[in-house]
């Protein structure tokens, strides 16, 4: 299997919120993603079997975030980290 090199993502336009922003970063990871789905596809791996896995690590990682939302809102922030680190 070749070595692939993701594409350069480009940053936001702007570092505060802004409208468009999620079209904004969709339109960056575009590229980026579609080489990394290629790389999965490239090592036997399905589009079907990609996709799933994808949507799971997405939802894993949305929940993550969160997480420490909630509790970084209650406790202090180094304190959050390390109960997080937990887990």
């Amino acid at each position: 299997m070749k070595n692939t090199n993701l594409p350069k993502i480009t940053p936001p336009h702007r570092q505060a919120t802004y409208d468009h922003r999620s079209d904004d970063c969709q339109e960056a990871l575009r590229e980026a993603f579609a080489a990394f789905v290629d790389h999965c596809t490239a090592a036997g791996w399905s589009d079907d079997d990609v996709a799933m896995a994808l949507i799971e690590i997405a939802d894993e990682h949305f929940c993550s975030l969160a997480i420490l939302a909630d509790v970084s809102a209650s406790v202090p922030v180094p304190v959050a980290r390390a109960e997080l680190a937990k887990f």
